[in-house]
């Protein structure tokens, strides 16, 4: 119904949700509509060669004049995750896309559905609106499915994901080039700053539970620790895994895994936070002794 959209996703986005507002934009190029994709963050480097990357705008506080008549919000449990973006709103009503069991419902328009990813979501979408996808969205879809599902290494890999993907390699995609493009282009200070997360590794519940931190590890835009968490998970013995990094002084953003049968999500919402039954984050504030009890003491009620 209408013509000018702001896209947008949550803070510290991964590799579904840039994948996700860049699916939406072609959607709308397909459509004719006009667009601003604005994310209140830094794009990690690994994902500069998905086409139309460049379109994504960091925040500012008018939009340069772009007033929205709509709103698509992809990936974010809740509005507040948006950041500032939240602010360039206004009256727009918000098409909420997302594959979180933990989203809250915020649009006019909500469409939360199970699937491995919000990239699969919008993927429907495309599907529905019978529009053609190329070697470039292909790769997109791709990408977007390979970050969410660790590599088809976590619960969320499903018939329908790998389906997708095949469809997508069919199209163009080339797993063995995102593979390296994603994967194979860590940043020296990154695998120093994991060096020293991992030497604060500690175990807990007699081994259950293994967690580790990183101080000031997110004020270096150069320091990436997307999946710093999933070393944990390599684990022999382990149920619950968490990663505890600060992102501000006494401010910690924790990523939290399970492998069996821990609901991380039930976990995280005692913080504000939320996810998936097996992968779930949330912010809390004091120092790591502080953040790591409080931590454990929730997890030891659901071991």
């Amino acid at each position: 119904k209408h013509e000018r959209y702001l896209i947008t996703t949550h803070v510290r986005p991964d590799g579904d949700c840039i994948t996700s507002v860049l699916l939406m934009a072609y959607v709308l190029r397909s459509l004719k509509k006009t667009y601003r994709i604005v994310v209140d963050d830094t794009v990690p480097l690994k994902f500069d060669f998905l086409l139309g990357i460049e379109d994504v705008q960091p925040y500012i506080k008018d939009l340069d004049g772009f007033r929205p008549e709509a709103v698509i919000v992809l990936d974010s449990t809740s509005l507040d995750r948006i950041g500032r973006v939240e602010k360039n709103i206004g009256a727009a009503p918000i098409l909420n896309i997302d594959h979180h069991t933990s989203n809250v419902q915020y649009g006019r328009h909500n469409l939360v559905t199970e699937a491995s990813s919000t990239v699969e979501v919008v993927h429907s979408l495309v599907q529905r609106l019978n529009i053609a996808v190329n070697q470039d969205m292909a790769s997109i879809i791709y990408t977007g499915i390979v970050c969410d599902t660790g590599r088809f290494l976590f619960p969320n890999t499903t018939l329908d994901s790998l389906s997708v993907c095949r469809d997508m390699v069919a199209s163009g995609a080339s797993p063995d080039f995102i593979g390296k493009k994603v994967y194979c282009r860590t940043s020296q200070e990154t695998i120093r700053a994991l060096a020293e997360a991992l030497a604060t590794v500690e175990f807990h519940a007699d081994g259950v539970v293994a967690c580790m931190h990183l101080k000031n590890g997110c004020l270096n835009e150069a320091v990436d620790t997307e999946g710093f968490v999933d070393h944990l998970l390599s684990i022999e013995g382990t149920e619950v895994e968490f990663f505890m990094c600060e992102m501000a002084p006494k401010t910690f953003r924790v990523s939290l895994r399970s492998k069996q049968y821990v609901d991380v999500n039930a976990v995280a919402s005692n913080f504000g936070g939320g996810g998936h039954k097996r992968a779930s984050g949330c912010t809390i504030e004091g120092d790591v002794a502080e953040v790591k009890d409080r931590i454990l003491e929730v997890v030891r009620k659901h071991l």
